[in-house]
């Protein structure tokens, strides 16, 4: 069995600048079915029992970390965005569309982080 959760000890830097990347990419649903005036309405007890602390993003680094990702070749920058960002997607669609076994795919996600640090150390240029 491969656990695709499993990060290494030499990725734990990189996993947190992957998570907070994901947070930022990740579309978030938006109820724009009600009238703009109740959007945010909340009865007063709720104030009180349902406190909600911001995390508070560093863009720069989300946009570095995109640019970084969009630069893999196309199986790693397809592991990796699974990985983070779309973990919905049912693992063996995920293998169907890349053609890799289970440990193939946990190879590639591993691999992906390990070219991203390589990546991110040296300057983004096109070339």
């Amino acid at each position: 069995m491969t656990d695709y959760n499993h990060i290494p000890a030499r990725h734990d830097a990189i996993n947190l600048r992957l998570e907070s990347w994901a947070s930022w990419v990740r579309v978030k649903p938006v109820a724009w079915a009600m009238q703009p005036m109740f959007r945010n309405f909340r009865a007063p007890k709720q104030w009180e029992s349902d406190l909600h602390v911001p995390i508070q993003l560093n863009t720069l680094e989300c946009h570095e970390i995109e640019r970084a990702i969009s630069f893999l070749p196309p199986p790693h920058r397809t592991a990796l965005r699974w990985s983070y960002v779309f973990s919905h997607v049912p693992v063996n669609a995920v293998r169907k569309e890349l053609a890799v076994t289970r440990e193939g795919l946990g190879q590639l996600i591993n691999d992906s982080r390990d070219m991203l640090v390589n990546r991110l150390r040296e300057r983004l240029i096109e070339k």
